[in-house]
C-alpha cells in the first residue's frame, strides 16, 4: 500500500487532471466549453456516460453529479479529533479497565465514512457502551481527502466515543497505537489490520 502522503498526493493529481480535462470539454452541439469547473465536470461525466434510449438518463446523472458535489462542499460531517494535554479522568479510566473487544463482531474495520479504524467495545458493568477509533492524523489533524495509510504511518488518535474520555495523540505505527489503547482496557484488542507500504 502506498504511504499517505503518496495517496492524498494522486488524489490532488487526479482532481487537477479531471478538472483541467474538463474545462477541455465542448458541448457537441454548439462546441462551446464552459468555463465553470464543477459544471464542467457535471456535463463532460453525464455526457460520457449517458445511454441511448434513456431520455432522462443524462438528467438522473446530472442530479446525482450536483448532489455529490453539494455534499462535498459541506462542512466535514466526521467526528471532529480534538487534541488536548488532559490526563484520563479517574471515573474513565475505571471504565476502561472493565472494557475489552466486543466479540461480535471482535475485529477492527475501516469506516468508510469517518475514515479511521472502529472497534466495538463492551464491559460487563457498563453493557455495551461504545467503541474506540484509531484515527490517521497529518499534522495533528484529520486528512483532507480520503485516505487508507498504511499501518506504518506514523501519527495516530486514539478516540473513544460513548465515555468520557479525551483523544490520545500517538506519534508511532498504527500497532504502537493499539499497544497504548491495550494498555488501557481489560484485555488487549484484537490485531489491527496489516497494510503495509508497497515495496519501490
Amino acid at each position: 500500500m502506498l504511504s499517505a502522503d503518496e495517496q492524498e498526493r494522486i488524489i490532488k493529481t487526479n482532481n487537477q487532471a479531471s478538472e483541467e480535462l474538463a474545462l477541455r470539454w465542448r458541448d457537441p452541439q454548439t462546441g462551446e466549453t464552459e468555463p465553470d469547473v464543477k459544471r464542467a465536470i457535471q456535463r463532460m461525466v453525464c455526457s460520457y456516460l449517458s445511454v441511448p434510449c434513456y431520455s432522462c438518463n443524462g438528467d438522473r446523472l446530472y442530479s446525482l453529479i450536483c448532489g455529490l458535489q453539494e455534499a462535498a462542499a459541506e462542512e466535514d460531517g466526521r467526528v471532529p479529533v480534538k487534541l488536548t494535554e488532559e490526563d484520563i479522568p479517574a471515573e474513565a479510566r475505571k471504565i476502561l479497565k472493565t472494557s475489552y473487544a466486543d466479540p461480535d463482531p471482535g475485529h477492527w474495520d475501516w469506516d468508510d465514512s469517518e475514515w479511521d479504524w472502529e472497534l466495538s467495545l463492551y464491559s460487563d458493568k457498563h453493557a455495551d457502551w461504545g467503541y474506540v477509533a484509531l484515527v490517521p492524523l497529518k499534522n495533528g489533524s484529520r486528512f483532507e481527502h480520503e485516505v487508507k495509510p498504511p499501518s506504518s504511518h506514523r501519527e495516530w488518535a486514539i478516540r473513544f466515543s460513548g465515555i468520557d474520555c479525551p483523544t490520545i495523540f500517538v506519534r508511532g505505527s498504527l500497532h504502537e497505537a493499539k499497544r497504548k489503547l491495550d494498555v488501557l482496557l481489560a484485555f488487549n484488542t484484537p490485531e489491527t489490520p496489516q497494510t503495509n507500504d508497497l515495496a519501490l
